[in-house]
């Protein structure tokens, strides 16, 4: 009987090891619920925050757009740049609200498979890499995702797994989870180039003379 429990071992992947001995019980499930609308609500947030800067960015195009036309460059260009910075924030909005959406797909994970550690281990991380460039637009987000941070940590302490295989799994989860994040960022930045026309190349070479004219000045 050794032998055969020995063999059944060996055999066994790490994640199904995981998941003979991690099964989120009541209270463990609650706290993943509870996390979950959470996240749900940053999203929600993060949703609208996006609707505004893409709101912003429309109407600040369309004057770069008549101040050209209206051959007042001063004023094409100091649209242009204050574009460009909100092309920037909005990107960053957008990276962040797709972070979080990565998570929530994790989170519904355990409570379908009940694979904790495997699942939530990347998430750790991913949260604590949110909160510095989410602060400067939502002051209350870097305590809500210190709270989530909590949360998910008192769901990964609820459950037992040996401190080696914590450490692969965890090694191997964060190596996936960053390149779909990349992968997910190179989608975003690709949907952005093409649905959003460039500033014109002849403002471009405008605003460079500029700088230009403004060093040796």
């Amino acid at each position: 009987m050794i032998s055969n429990s020995w063999n059944k071992t060996e055999g066994e992947s790490i994640s199904q090891r995981v998941m003979g001995r991690v099964k989120p019980d009541v209270p463990l499930k609650n706290k993943i619920e509870f996390a979950q609308r959470k996240l749900q609500f940053q999203i929600s947030k993060l949703e609208t925050i996006t609707e505004k800067l893409q709101k912003k960015h429309n109407d600040m195009f369309e004057k770069v757009v008549n101040a050209q036309k209206a051959r007042n460059m001063s004023y094409a260009q100091a649209y242009a740049a204050e574009l460009v910075q909100v092309r920037k924030m909005r990107d960053m909005v957008k990276g962040a609200k797709l972070s979080m959406e990565q998570i929530q797909l994790r989170l519904n994970t355990v409570s379908e498979l009940g694979d904790v550690v495997v699942t939530l281990s990347p998430c750790m991380s991913i949260i604590k890499g949110l909160s510095p460039s989410l602060s400067g637009l939502m002051p209350e987000a870097n305590a809500s995702m210190q709270d989530l941070s909590q949360i998910l940590g008192d769901v990964m302490s609820g459950s037992s797994i040996e401190g080696a295989d914590m450490l692969n799994i965890g090694n191997h989860q964060s190596a996936d989870s960053l390149a779909i994040l990349e992968e997910a960022h190179s989608v975003i930045a690709g949907q952005t180039k093409q649905s959003i026309p460039d500033i014109p190349d002849s403002l471009k070479q405008e605003i460079v003379q500029k700088k230009s004219t403004d060093i040796f000045i």
